[in-house]
């Protein structure tokens, strides 16, 4: 050992010893040195050299020490890998015994199906039709007897309420009610057939685009006439979208081009040799320019505005990663409406041979995968991900692979039902299994499942609930039953109700909409399946309660509109659906708003009906887990007529509009109102009869505008010099941009009114009178103008009308009281109050 080796193992490391002290003066520097690091340990390479090899007695016996040590050391890492091995043998174990499970399950179902068809074609089966029908037909007799029962309920305040309305409105008013009430609107079954093929290969001219906003590849190998079809449906969407098109040829024996030399501002490439489905896609889309890419079957036909509807998921979801079509076939029966994947990697095409026009096919939502057929994908996306896989070339689940990768990447994938294609299965890949393209269906699913296994380990297994797994991303599953379709463009209870099925949404809900008479009035149905709502009606929905019977396991809440409503389904809710969350949603308390009808006139047949329907409606508080109000008076009447109710206000749900136009350049006064609403009917003739005429004094000149869905003979009859009668108007923005003033001259009523929230989101201010502001936490001159009595209300308009500074203040206030009162967020947490019952220790009705 040399010296210096010697001075840094065994000289450095020294310490001074426990007896110095203070005043101890430092060795010579010879004899030691001062540690420049912290000690390091010796290895025993370095004890070995001087103990072994140098005879240095004390680091010999040290290095013994050391050696145990390690000895010790590697029994313990020795027993702690045959733990691990024998850990390792359990898992794989258990795994195979999981496995060996999951396939005697899927065994047992496929066996399960086998003897339910072999029961159904039973001789048994066919003989006790006749029985089975009986039982259904009394089943359904049954129904209908306990609804006699709560209609017959019904029936007095009903009474009140249509004697109301003959004296008010007109006996024309009340013809109409009673025939929407019972008329269904005629419906249209989808299996239908679609347009077919083109007799013959034409003339086409596709408009020259510079910058193109959707690339179409159109992968093809020879059947031209089906992609001249495709591509003449994509030429009528050309003069609307600036589209691309892109024919990829893959070496047909007659070149595309050549075939379809009359379509003109198309782009032919011919591929040197056979790529394969999947390689003839990814060259399609590396020559691509537009800002979408739509990988579209050469077999595939789009249908009219199937295009916009594809982009109008990535314009209205920022989470949009990639868009699939309805695909149908010809004859009109459904082929695919989204994918599902199953635990084993096998797929299904949702809904295939059914009817297209079905509502469980008919609303926005996530799939596992939707078809390469017609698949919609942002360009940067697709090439960040690489394209599709080429493990899986030429054909086969590299659709569903890049529908994976897609949600790996943050993004989601939706089925767009609006976007309707036509595919003529089989044409591109053929149809069986055994050979051609097809054969690589078995090989592929196969690779795909050795590539995601980790992913499907959360998906069931193959066929168990598919009504679940194709919205497996639901955190909840909501039902809503509501008395009638939603018209937001005609009352403000649609509005609050179309709003807070998107803020459902928004928090992660499957919901299902149904209104009590089932009906499917477009395009108010169609425009909320847009928003990724299911919406049950006539025919395929024969009665709430009867697909209660069905469905109602699936539901983690069920909220009933109204306690008319809510009074003959509680029940079948509680018995179909016992582990779901009961909710009344009120809109108002009917009874508290006929009570004051009653007491404004003076009338004892409606103070009669006020207390049959509080009885009805505090009965069906009591038998809810949570009650929705609008608002805290109304909360403050539950708290004292039904202290044990669990009430939730989730009020009226408002986004401020943009800038607000100035004061300058705005004139005319403006009422909203929808007049199926008795108040409104009231609150005109009131505004017209009474108020109108001190306005005519005060402010010559200016015209009031009385807008409103359904105005009867009562209010048309109202126009006058100085008030015109709009009646319905699709739009109102442009009318809350150009208008002064709006007023809401209500004499009764209860809740929040919808009309002064929507006014006030538009920055235009509002003179009301009390009943119209309550509950609306409003201060009166800073937010709105108050005033009771015909001639203080018009005083009040009129200083509002002429006073610029007032006029500002009051529009800034009315946007802060919606801002802070009546946003989205402020109905998201009251829904999350209102979900935090469900997981909480709630009375059973009969304890309640």
């Amino acid at each position: 050992m040399t010296p210096e080796l010697y001075r840094r193992q065994y000289l450095e490391p020294l310490k001074p010893g426990r007896n110095e002290t203070s005043n101890t003066s430092v060795p010579d520097a010879r004899h030691w040195y001062r540690p420049a690091e912290p000690p390091r340990p010796v290895s025993l390479t370095h004890l070995y050299a001087a103990g072994v090899y140098c005879g240095h007695g004390e680091t010999l016996a040290h290095l013994g020490v050391r050696v145990r040590e390690a000895d010790l050391q590697v029994d313990q890492l020795v027993n702690a890998n045959e733990e691990i091995a024998r850990q390792r043998t359990d898992f794989v174990e258990l795994h195979r015994a999981h496995e060996q499970h999951v396939k005697a399950l899927e065994a047992a179902v496929e066996a399960a199906r086998a003897r339910a068809r072999e029961f159904e074609q039973s001789t048994f089966w066919r003989m006790t039709a006749p029985l089975r029908f009986t039982v259904h037909r009394a089943k359904l007799a049954s129904r209908y007897v306990r609804g006699l029962g709560h209609q017959a309920r019904l029936l007095p305040p009903r009474l009140a309420l249509a004697r109301h309305i003959l004296r008010e409105e007109g006996a024309g008013a009340l013809a109409r009610r009673v025939r929407n009430k019972l008329v269904r609107q005629p419906h249209a079954t989808g299996l239908h057939p679609r347009a077919g093929l083109e007799p013959a290969i034409g003339t086409l001219q596709f408009p020259e685009v510079a910058k193109p906003r959707i690339t179409v590849i159109v992968p093809t190998y020879g059947q031209d006439l089906h992609t001249f079809t495709a591509l003449k449906a994509l030429a009528r969407d050309a003069e609307r979208l600036a589209l691309e098109v892109i024919v990829m040829d893959d070496a047909a024996p007659v070149a595309a081009s050549e075939a379809l030399a009359n379509v003109r501002g198309v782009r032919f490439v011919r591929n040197p040799t056979n790529l394969g489905f999947l390689g003839n896609c990814n060259k399609g889309a590396n020559l691509a320019h537009g800002e979408f890419l739509l990988f579209l079957n050469n077999d595939a036909v789009a249908g009219e505005g199937a295009l916009e509807a594809m982009l109008d998921v990535f314009a209205k979801h920022d989470d949009a990663g990639a868009v699939g079509a309805k695909l149908v076939y010809p004859d009109g029966r459904l082929q695919e409406a989204g994918g599902i994947v199953w635990r084993d990697g096998s797929a299904w095409n949702y809904g295939r041979g059914d009817d297209p026009a079905k509502p469980e096919y008919e609303y926005l939502r996530e799939a596992d995968y939707c078809s390469g057929a017609a698949l919609m994908i942002p360009r940067a996306l697709f090439r960040s991900l690489g394209g599709f896989d080429a493990t899986f070339a030429p054909a086969y689940y590299e659709d569903t692979d890049l529908c994976f990768q897609v949600r790996a990447a943050g993004k989601k994938v939706y089925y767009q039902p609006a976007a309707e294609v036509v595919h003529f299965e089989g044409v591109s890949h053929g149809t069986d299994a055994g050979q051609g393209l097809k054969r690589h269906q078995v090989v592929n699913r196969e690779r795909f499942y050795a590539k995601w296994r980790s992913t499907l380990a959360s998906h069931r297994v193959n066929g168990l609930f598919p009504r679940l797994e194709r919205d497996r991303s639901a955190r909840r599953r909501v039902l809503f039953v509501e008395a009638c379709m939603l018209t937001p463009d005609q009352d403000s209870g649609s509005v609050r109700t179309w709003r807070l099925l998107r803020v459902m949404r928004e928090a992660g809900c499957k919901v299902t909409f149904v209104a009590d008479n089932l009906e499917q009035r477009q395009p108010y149905a169609r425009d909320l399946a847009r928003e990724g709502v299911e919406v049950l009606h006539y025919p395929h929905t024969q009665s709430i309660e009867e697909y209660l019977e069905q469905n109602g396991h699936e539901f983690d809440m069920v909220v009933l509109a109204r306690y008319y409503v809510a009074a003959p389904l509680i029940e079948a809710v509680r018995r179909h659906a016992p582990q779901a969350l009961l909710v009344l949603d009120t809109l108002d308390l009917h009874f508290l708003r006929t009570r004051r009808l009653a007491e404004l006139e003076g009338s004892r047949a409606l103070q009669r009906s006020a207390e049959t329907i509080y009885a009805q409606e505090l009965d069906c508080i009591r038998r809810s887990d949570v009650t929705w109000v609008v608002s805290p008076v109304e909360q403050e009447v539950l708290a004292k007529e039904a202290p044990e109710a669990h009430v939730v206000q989730l009020t009226n749900i408002h986004e401020t509009a943009g800038p607000v136009a100035p004061f300058a350049g705005r004139e005319g006064i403006l009422f909203v109102g929808g007049y199926r609403h008795p108040p409104n009917v009231d609150a005109a003739q009131f505004y017209a009869r009474e108020i109108l005429p001190h306005l005519r004094r005060l402010l010559p000149g200016v015209t009031s505008y009385l807008i409103g869905s359904n105005p009867p003979p009562t209010v048309q009859e109202l126009a006058q010099e100085g008030l015109e009668v709009v009646g319905y108007v699709p739009d109102l923005a442009p009318w809350y941009a150009r208008m002064r003033l709006s007023v809401s001259p209500l004499r009764y009523g209860a809740g929040v009114k919808g009309k002064v929230n929507e006014a006030m989101s538009h920055g235009l201010p509002v003179v009301a009178t009390p009943m119209t502001v309550e509950g609306m936490h409003l201060v009166e001159g800073r937010e709105v103008l108050v005033a009771e009595g015909p001639e203080a209300f018009a005083e009040a308009v009129a200083r509002a009308y002429a006073d610029e500074a007032l006029w500002n203040t009051l529009s800034r206030g009315g946007l802060d009281n919606v801002r802070d009162h009546f946003s989205p967020q402020a109905a998201a947490r009251a829904l999350e109050a209102t979900f935090a019952y469900h997981s909480a220790e709630l009375p059973g009705p009969e304890n309640q």
